[in-house]
């Protein structure tokens, strides 16, 4: 099985632009596809198309529950100053 941040094709993930997982940046919620040749993660929507061309530095297996929790949450998350990475994990309220 593979780790949280080592996804495999079709499982649910978080990912980000950037490693920090700064919430002003570019992240999306959606699905592993593959890591490019540049070392980069591109993840599709549920229609299978790209969400970011250039892809995504950092990707997290979630769950469907964690994921619309980010989605329905996401204008308090940009303006929380916390990374994402943070509320992949914290406890959902």
């Amino acid at each position: 099985m593979p780790t949280n941040d080592n996804p495999e094709p079709g499982d649910y993930v978080l990912a980000t632009k950037w490693s920090d997982g700064d919430p002003l940046n570019q992240w999306v919620v959606g699905f592993y596809d593959k890591t490019d040749g540049r070392g980069r993660h591109c993840v599709v929507d549920a229609s299978g198309n790209q969400m970011r061309a250039g892809g995504f530095r950092r990707v997290k297996r979630i769950s469907r529950e964690r994921g619309d929790w980010l989605l329905s949450n996401s204008d308090n998350i940009r303006w929380s100053g916390m990374s994402l990475w943070h509320f992949a994990r914290c406890k959902m309220f």
